[in-house]
């Protein structure tokens, strides 16, 4: 068998271990309490790291190694969540170009609306990015995933929310190259 047989052999099997059981697995994720866009990313995530390792899984427990890793998935947000700090509602800002407290809070509305409508992981890479002002490198560290990955989360990020910032919104938005 070629490589090219062995590797459309692999991503036919880890294809029909997919269809066969994601929606279980998710369904298990959503019981746990995971919201759903994360469930799924969290799913999909699982099953493409049991793709990765394949070669090696196959021939054991491969259902059994994508629930693990959605297990671990899991926990990583549950200690995530519990890290995080409780946000104030009304955050004190100081505003050097003349605007009073009341547009800052406008502002952090019209932003926090906006950022409901990007998936869990692209919150968190946002949030990390421009809220609380992390580098990519140190972004990655935290999330433990590659700096290319964050600049992609970044900018698909920032095309998503752009359209829903009005102008003076979007211009501190700029993303890092």
């Amino acid at each position: 068998m070629t490589q090219e047989d062995e590797k459309d052999t692999y991503d036919n099997e880890i294809i029909e271990l997919f269809r066969s059981h994601s929606g279980a697995m998710l369904g298990s994720l959503k019981r746990r309490g995971i919201p759903h866009p994360l469930a799924e990313e969290i799913v999909n995530d699982a099953f493409a790291a049991a793709r990765r390792n394949w070669s090696k899984i196959r021939t054991g427990s491969p259902l059994a190694y994508a629930y693990k890793v959605a297990t671990n998935l899991c926990a990583h947000h549950w200690v995530a969540t519990a890290k995080a700090p409780r946000q104030e509602p009304w955050p004190e800002t100081e505003l050097g170009d003349g605007r009073d407290d009341y547009s800052a809070i406008i502002d952090s509305l019209t932003v926090a609306a906006a950022m409901k409508s990007l998936s869990p992981r692209l919150q968190e890479v946002i949030e990390l990015r421009f809220i609380k002002q992390l580098s990519v490198r140190e972004t990655a560290e935290e999330l433990g995933i590659s700096e290319g990955t964050v600049k992609g989360y970044t900018s698909d990020a920032v095309k998503q929310l752009r359209p829903q910032l009005s102008q003076g919104h979007a211009e501190g938005w700029e993303e890092e190259r």
